[in-house]
């Protein structure tokens, strides 16, 4: 298990590397015979947990010290539930076959280069024992982590029910059309006057949108007499809910009834008029998955300060510096 941890840990920085097959047609990994390039879920249920799925040869300890020609009587073994376990840990959610032999070719390279490090004696220098200290801690945090993210997305029905009475507000959305006034005129010199102007025609537009003219016909005409050449683009805008739209814009919108136009909205690049055609909310089912995914990420956010929170590091500045502005 203590090899497996270790394995687990450097192989973070091994794996990516050896995620591509090899070039050419030959499907033999250095020091690896793969059973077969295609993971088949039928073949693969008749391997029992604990029989071995790989085995390594040329490897061993550093107390067997073998001379070169003892190499490939040294032998290390791995059994199915070994191996899936520590696939969990550095691929979780992957069991493809591209995945399995590349953390099998990994493993192979991280045990032949540990036999070397341990003859070069570097497995006793400080650097290797901080270096380990480091990804104890760092593994340890990592696995508490996924923990607490199992924990938080366990949501039940009920939890989701309260949290759609209690946010129904969010679920509200608007069928929308609009009238668009660009700001931005390369052609113009004088930005102010530009935005009176734009001001000026919105108002007249809106008063004509209020009287039920067709939207599409009065924003071709602001265009037009702002003095672009490009098409304007269509009024049809479809269901937007409270969170696509600022606040001050989405209070202004989801205040109005059924075919009312709101007043010129003031947005980054542009002035905007809206004109709602219907209002509804959505139903629970269709954001089922949005609140379970809220209320997770909220209780891993509350879970991750309560591990943290009580935590405060004091920094010498003579060494660290002032600290980077947020």
């Amino acid at each position: 298990m203590a090899r497996m941890l270790m394995i687990a840990m450097l192989a973070g920085v091994g794996f990516a590397q050896t995620t591509n097959p090899p070039e050419g047609n030959s499907q033999t990994a250095r020091g690896i015979v793969p059973s077969a390039a295609k993971d088949s879920t039928a073949s693969a249920a008749i391997v029992a947990p604990g029989d071995t799925v790989l085995t390594i040869h040329g490897i061993c300890s550093l107390s067997q010290r073998p001379s070169p020609a003892d190499t490939e009587d040294c032998t290390v073994t791995m059994k199915r539930q070994q191996f899936e376990d520590l696939l969990g840990i550095v691929v979780p959610g992957q069991g493809a076959a591209a995945a399995k032999h590349s953390l099998a070719k990994t493993y192979t390279d991280l045990l032949a280069f540990e036999s070397a490090a341990k003859r070069s004696g570097i497995d006793t220098s400080p650097q290797f024992l901080e270096a380990m200290e480091w990804l104890r801690l760092r593994t340890l945090a990592d696995l508490y982590r996924r923990t607490l993210e199992r924990e938080s997305s366990s949501v039940s029905e009920e939890e989701i029910d309260q949290y759609y009475r209690e946010h129904i507000s969010q679920f509200e959305e608007a069928k929308l059309r609009r009238i668009v006034f660009p700001r931005n005129n390369f052609a113009v010199t004088d930005k102010q006057e530009f935005e009176k102007r734009i001001l000026e025609i919105a108002a007249d537009i809106r008063e004509r949108a209020v009287r039920g003219e067709d939207l599409d016909q009065l924003q071709r005409e602001a265009y037009k007499a702002l003095g672009f050449d490009g098409v304007p683009p269509a009024s049809e805008v479809g269901n937007r809910r409270r969170n696509t739209l600022t606040s001050e814009v989405s209070d202004d919108i989801f205040s109005l009834r059924p075919g009312e136009v709101s007043k010129v909205e003031r947005e980054t690049y542009s002035f905007v008029i809206y004109k709602v055609e219907q209002k509804s909310t959505q139903s629970k089912q269709q954001v089922k998955e949005e609140i379970l995914s809220e209320i997770a990420k909220q209780r891993l956010e509350t879970a991750l300060r309560s591990v943290t929170g009580s935590f405060h590091a004091e920094l010498n500045e003579k060494y660290f510096g002032a600290a980077p502005k947020q």
